[in-house]
């Protein structure tokens, strides 16, 4: 006979066996709970006890799906025939699917500014929200340690910028450049002293396996995006940030899907019309980048004209990397502009 203590901790025994042994394509039956209890955790129990349990548990709102089945049999005391309803197919519905599971967890093997350490320990959580059978695949999953150094201070930084962007506060920060030894080195004043600025925190955004903030440096006018890999020694400050109405960039407001779209590689700088020239064939590669931010008109050489809202500094950067598939038409200072990247980089070839 169990234990009052036993009887009041069945029903989280239950659900800890649903939860870890069993999925839409792995079910239980009763009978094969009442095992499990008794294999894992000593406890002797019969099949209207773990109904019982499991109707508490359906009734206290957890997701767990079954098959009803009604059977009729004969009453031991009475004798006559009775119905009964008994619960199988049994099978905890867990908040992600294994599908969504794998798209979490590629997203942080391929992330190129989370720590090792911190990426390894939130595949393992990851995995966790699944039950035995998927953390059995997690074997095959394998965490590449990062070629480039690692910020240990990224998630207090991120921690930090969450709450200061929640509170509409100010944060002071150190700006760090990598050196040929693979460390974070500070930004320095003229004078030699650590550089630090002051910074009005708006968002902050993932893009190309990097995160970003975009902000305001409180000693300029213009919007600009910091990565936050290379953020260091971050405080809150008690100053309000100043209204995104009074930046440069941000007078309408913060679209962030826009604004990624035309800060390419997150590049700031006042979008403008931008247009360009492309073959055909290139056209996925286009909408790769921009989506259906770009509006495409097809001419008679084959050619296919484009045009899109972007910032010229992100443009140009881009134009010259795909330089040998696309050219800028318009406007014709950002065309010069290219035109001396390219001189530039003819030159060190000795071309």
């Amino acid at each position: 006979m169990l234990q009052e203590t036993g009887k009041k901790i069945i029903i989280l025994y239950i659900l800890q066996i649903l939860r870890k042994y069993t999925d839409a394509e792995h079910t239980m039956t009763q009978q094969q709970i009442a095992d499990r209890l008794r294999s894992e955790y000593g406890l002797e129990v019969d099949r209207s006890t773990v109904k019982r349990n499991l109707f508490d548990l359906i009734e206290a709102g957890y997701d767990i799906q079954y098959t009803e089945i009604t059977r009729a049999q004969v009453n031991r005391r009475t004798g006559e025939k009775e119905e009964n309803t008994i619960f199988t197919d049994l099978y905890y519905e867990h908040d992600f699917t294994e599908a969504e599971l794998h798209m979490l967890i590629d997203g942080l093997l391929f992330s190129r500014s989370v720590p090792y350490r911190q990426r390894k320990t939130l595949i393992e959580k990851l995995g966790k929200l699944s039950g035995a059978y998927f953390s059995q695949r997690m074997n095959h999953v394998h965490c590449m340690s990062s070629d480039s150094p690692q910020n240990p201070e990224l998630f207090h930084t991120i921690d930090i910028l969450d709450e200061a962007i929640t509170a509409g506060k100010q944060v002071r920060i150190t700006y760090n450049h990598y050196g040929t030894d693979m460390k974070l080195h500070p930004g320095r004043n003229p004078d030699g002293t650590v550089k630090r600025q002051t910074l009005n925190p708006y968002q902050m955004v993932a893009t190309e396996g990097r995160y970003y903030l975009i902000c305001n440096n409180d000693h300029h006018s213009t919007v600009s995006n910091y990565r936050i890999d290379r953020i260091t020694d971050i405080e809150m400050l008690e100053t309000p940030v100043r209204p995104k109405s009074q930046v440069e960039g941000l007078e309408d407001g913060l679209n962030l899907q826009d604004y990624v779209y035309q800060n390419l590689n997150m590049f700031a700088g006042k979008a403008e019309k931008v247009e360009f020239l492309i073959p055909q064939s290139a056209v996925s590669l286009i909408i790769d980048f921009f989506g259906k931010h770009v509006a495409f008109h097809e001419q008679e050489d084959g050619k296919v004209s484009c045009r899109l809202q972007v910032s010229l500094e992100a443009m140009k950067r881009w134009a010259v990397e795909h330089a040998n598939t696309v050219r800028v038409t318009s406007p014709e200072s950002l065309v010069e502009e290219i035109r001396e990247e390219l001189r530039k980089s003819m030159a060190l070839y000795d071309l």
